[in-house]
């Protein structure tokens, strides 16, 4: 199983993920979904010097960490995240809004590294902080709510007492709730609160923060003191097959797949 190399000294010194890298996110895959062949396509096809894939939550339309509410895409793309990691890629995953728990199955298969919140690593050389980016805007009360109550252990035990059917049910509806609700915090990006999340962790040696969540194309960048970090935010992968490539010694890229 591939593990993350460990050239930095201390427990508390981040991953180190050599070699370049794509980032993506916001697939949204769904049931009966052209998409999502286009997606293994994608990951079958990955070209060879990639090392490390990260994606940035919200690879389904929802994905919940239960082997009974597992759909066919799921099965398909998990199948190929399989065949890219036994040629020596290895996978990063931070769960988006449309992900609950799926450490419990797929911390160790296919991802070696899974995260509900963000992941702090160095890749291609540099100080990243992947995260979803849903965290970003600390001004959207009624989502943040929403995150800490469907997020929480006790909210998941109670939901896995619930009939596998009335399970289905609800994930189904809150899918489809998802994309219809809270419109107001989802049509703007909030600069603002992206600079104040950003400056704090490049003042602690970020280079490089990249989120997904805002289906946008986006790149920011800040000095804070004598550190420089740029803030580069993914587009939705389904819209446009477009994912973020960081190599050694180069500047980060927006690229087609």
């Amino acid at each position: 199983m591939p593990t993350p190399d460990s050239t930095a000294a201390g427990a508390d010194a981040p991953a180190v993920f050599p070699g370049p890298v794509a980032l993506l996110g916001d697939a949204h895959l769904h049931d009966n979904d052209p998409e999502v062949g286009a997606f293994v396509h994608f990951l079958d096809t990955l070209p060879a010097d990639i090392r490390v894939l990260g994606i940035l939550g919200d690879l389904f339309a929802a994905w919940i960490g239960r082997r009974d509410l597992t759909r066919p895409q799921h099965v398909e793309v998990l199948a190929a995240l399989r065949r890219l990691r036994s040629r020596g890629c290895r996978i990063l995953y931070v769960e988006g809004n449309h992900d609950l728990f799926l450490s419990r199955l797929y911390d160790g298969d296919p991802f070696d590294r899974l995260d509900d919140v963000a992941i702090d690593c160095e890749l291609a050389g540099r100080r990243v902080h992947l995260a979803h980016g849903d965290l970003v805007n600390s001004r959207d009360r009624q989502y943040l709510a929403w995150r800490a109550l469907c997020k929480n252990r006790l909210f998941f035990t109670t939901f896995n007492l619930l009939p596998a059917g009335l399970r289905q049910r609800l994930v189904d509806r809150v899918e489809d709730s998802l994309d219809r609700t809270n419109l107001e915090f989802r049509e703007s990006f909030p600069d603002v609160e992206c600079e104040k999340y950003a400056r704090a962790r490049i003042r602690a040696g970020v280079a490089i923060l990249v989120f997904g969540h805002f289906h946008q194309e986006l790149r920011f960048d800040y000095r804070e003191g004598d550190r420089t970090g740029s803030v580069f935010v993914l587009p939705a992968w389904r819209a446009g097959h477009r994912y973020l490539r960081i190599a050694p010694g180069s500047e980060p890229v927006f690229v087609s797949s």
